[in-house]
């Protein structure tokens, strides 16, 4: 069978994706910090483009934004900043515990180990190898780390060095005085029987009566289970800076950009001279400019799309901005993008990582969106007002008769008409870290 060839005309429709589009949308996604980041790389292999960089960068260090859950850091109303945005302090628990070595009786040999085992730790101050495992890796006898593991367990803050929670609580239990030798026995021999809050077994074995046993456990939940988590990491210090600012201005609230974060773009005009000449130079000169040129443009279409984004949600979670986190309503990446007639994918980039400075507090813009549940006259209720409401009922319920997950379905049902089943609200409490009631109950 013979094949014929020929020529044939298809009309199909493109979007062409152009450097300077792709240039855009890789802003839009990047966080203030990788903004700068990219911003500082693209001044180095480009003369003409000259940073002037904001006091914030020349004081603190341009480390990635810290992916942390938002944190309310009080009413704030101007473009400043709470310290409270800034992770822990700049000493590494690894340098505060060297720092204290100096002091101990060790030989030079013996600190110089122990300065090798606290590598070992991780961030929480937990070093849970097994000596023998360390021993081989140092290649050294077991006994020998077990001495200098002591000695470290000896210094501050108190826990740190203990291989598990059961070891860290009972290292900060035996520097309290006066010494509690009841509670320290009960750590030390039933620590699973206490976790499980089993106090009617424990009551029995240690012939007490459960209030005892519930002041224990009250001392003991002032301890620190992660003694290092104050320290910083090996990282630099990281913090969060607000891309975006919601401020009231009497009856309305305005959405500005945090423009004193990012580097202001110029043209460097000694370049001048050498665009008007035809040459190489010139030549190079000139790519150089329409890259800088690109740059400010997909920085201006950043800074709109941000705001635009941002106003928008501002007008469907107005009742937040008015009332607080618990006025949040149900609102999809998809329902903004239908709003502002732009791709979902383009509110997904500009929420990506952003974070708003609102009277309220400091909250990633990802924060204002949530699936929604039905409630009273049919009216939608956000996932995060169902969990807020969970939350509030355990902090005002009965303590020595604490609300099972039924029970707490039950008055979503009555008396807020939220239609909910007993394994979403278990969900939500897991997610709010709140034990069930059987470990929330009290005996006094």
């Amino acid at each position: 069978m013979k094949q014929s060839v020929g020529l044939y005309q298809e009309q199909s429709l493109r979007l062409a994706m152009t450097q300077e589009l792709k240039q855009a949308i890789t802003l839009l996604q990047y966080s203030t910090l990788e903004l700068v980041d990219f911003l500082k790389e693209q001044s180095l292999e480009n003369p003409l483009m000259d940073l002037k960089e904001p006091s914030i960068h020349r004081e603190l260090s341009s480390s990635r934004v810290q992916r942390l859950k938002p944190k309310k850091i009080g009413t704030t109303t101007t473009q400043t900043f709470s310290i409270e945005n800034f992770s822990k302090h700049g000493e590494t628990l690894h340098q505060y515990i060297e720092q204290q070595l100096l002091d101990t009786d060790m030989t030079t040999e013996e600190k110089k180990l122990a300065k090798r085992i606290i590598q070992h730790m991780d961030e929480n101050g937990y070093i849970k190898e097994e000596p023998v495992a360390i021993a081989e890796q140092l290649k050294t006898k077991p006994e020998i780390i077990i001495k200098a593991l002591n000695t470290i367990k000896q210094l501050e803050p108190a826990g740190i060095g203990a291989q598990n929670l059961q070891e860290c609580l009972l290292l900060q239990l035996k520097r309290i005085s006066p010494r509690n030798e009841l509670a320290e026995a009960i750590l030390e021999n039933d620590f699973t029987l206490f976790a499980e809050k089993a106090w009617k077994t424990l009551a029995k074995k240690y012939e007490i009566n459960i209030k005892e046993i519930q002041t224990i456990h009250d001392e003991i939940v002032k301890l620190n289970p992660r003694p290092g988590n104050r320290y910083e990491t090996v990282e630099k210090p990281k913090y969060i800076t607000p891309d975006l600012i919601v401020q009231r201005h009497q009856n309305h609230f305005v959405v500005s950009l945090n423009e004193e974060i990012i580097p202001q773009i110029k043209i460097d005009k000694q370049y001048e001279s050498a665009l008007k000449s035809k040459n190489e130079l010139e030549s190079y000169l000139q790519e150089k400019l329409q890259q800088c040129q690109w740059i400010v443009k997909s920085m201006e279409h950043r800074k709109h799309t941000l705001v635009k984004v941002m106003e928008e949600i501002l007008r469907v979670q107005q009742s937040f901005f008015l009332n607080g986190p618990s006025s949040l309503k149900p609102l999809t990446l998809k329902d903004i993008a239908t709003r502002l007639e732009i791709h979902e994918s383009t509110v997904s980039r500009a929420t990506k990582e952003k974070y708003v400075q609102t009277p309220y507090g400091l909250f990633e813009l990802k924060y204002f969106f949530s699936q929604s549940l039905s409630g009273r006259h049919d009216e939608e209720k956000s996932t995060k007002q169902v969990q807020q409401l969970v939350e509030e009922l355990i902090k005002n319920e009965d303590k020595q008769k604490p609300l099972s997950d039924q029970q707490l379905t039950n008055i979503l049902q009555k008396q807020y008409h939220i239609t909910i089943s007993r394994r979403t609200v278990a969900k939500y409490r897991d997610l709010l870290s709140i034990p069930g009631s059987s470990m929330r109950k009290r005996y006094d």
